[in-house]
């Protein structure tokens, strides 16, 4: 049985390491979209990475806070490299002036976002109109946040072979019955942080479509 532990400490951290990222409820599912920077060209790109949480029908100033741009230095988030502000319910207002050189690539990222926002440039000033949300863009949210559940479906499954995998490779340090019990204990965590996904992707479902 002490080797049986032994084993399971073995497979057990990434597993649980995955599980720990994984269980996050739907709405925290990070989209990328990653440009290359061309070889021998110093230039600021955009890095979009916004969480499903902020794929809802009520944009606030905050739903921006996070999105991050690429520069050469580094990934920057919005809100560290420039003011963001409200100037109405159907305005926000994104001011550059402190890194000019990046208003390109937050303008970018704005776009990319997910969030269906088409912002308008003045100088170093981004203004970035509220749309008015329709149906479609309520599916368009959905379909997105279905296509992050599954997409950690994907990532889990993964996790789970290669847990087994490892497992296996020690049938001839540990009984069989220990390695039986752990594939167990690993296949209900599977299984329990599938229906957690699935959990969390109902109410994020229900919270846009009503």
């Amino acid at each position: 049985m002490a080797l049986g532990l032994k084993c399971f400490r073995m497979v057990h951290p990434t597993f649980r390491n995955y599980l720990a990222a994984s269980i996050r409820p739907v709405s925290e599912v990070t989209l990328k979209t990653v440009h290359e920077r061309p070889h021998g060209h110093r230039q600021y790109m955009a890095y979009s990475a916004v969480p499903v949480r902020h794929f809802a029908t009520k944009k606030a100033k905050g739903s921006l806070d996070k999105i991050a741009v690429v520069t050469a230095d580094g990934k920057l988030a919005l809100n560290q490299i420039s003011q963001i502000s409200m100037k109405s319910p159907q305005l926000i207002l994104v001011n550059m002036a402190s890194f000019p050189e990046c208003t390109a690539a937050a303008i970018k990222a704005i776009r990319e976002s997910g969030m269906n926002l088409n912002p308008e440039v003045e100088g170093t000033l981004i203004r970035v109109p509220i749309p008015q949300v329709t149906r479609e863009h309520r599916e368009m949210l959905v379909k997105l946040a279905k296509q992050n559940t599954n997409k950690a479906k994907d990532s889990l499954r993964k996790v789970r072979t290669n847990s087994m995998n490892k497992l296996k490779k020690s049938k001839y340090t540990v009984s069989e019955d220990t390695i039986r019990l752990i594939e167990k204990q690993i296949s209900q965590m599977a299984d329990d942080t599938v229906a957690e996904l699935d959990r969390h992707l109902a109410v994020k479902t229900k919270e846009l479509l009503g």
